[in-house]
């Protein structure tokens, strides 16, 4: 069973992504073009599919380099388990990175 603390974050992240809200963006015409080949291709239902799903793929990749800085900084060998308390900063550093 994760933490508390972990289970806590998931529900709001996921009470995050069912609210929804409106946005409105300017897009330069090469790309509402291509958005707007992507719906009429029948790949996406709408335009804030499209858009979702480019949001998606994009928070995707930063988590993926995420995960990679923190192999490569945790590869060097430890001879000891982290400690719960190193635990707790690398997720408090990485929610504080996502919110920035």
């Amino acid at each position: 069973m994760p933490p508390i603390g972990v289970a806590k974050q998931c529900r709001t992240d996921y009470l995050d992504v069912v609210r929804s809200r409106t946005l409105q963006i300017a897009l330069p015409a090469e790309l509402t073009r291509y958005v707007q080949r992507m719906v009429q291709g029948g790949r996406y239902q709408d335009e804030s599919d499209v858009v979702r799903e480019a949001l998606r793929r994009m928070e995707a990749a930063e988590i993926s380099e995420e995960i990679k800085q923190f192999d490569r900084a945790f590869s060097g060998g430890h001879d000891r388990e982290e400690t719960e308390d190193e635990i707790r900063q690398i997720e408090s550093a990485v929610r504080a990175g996502r919110k920035g």
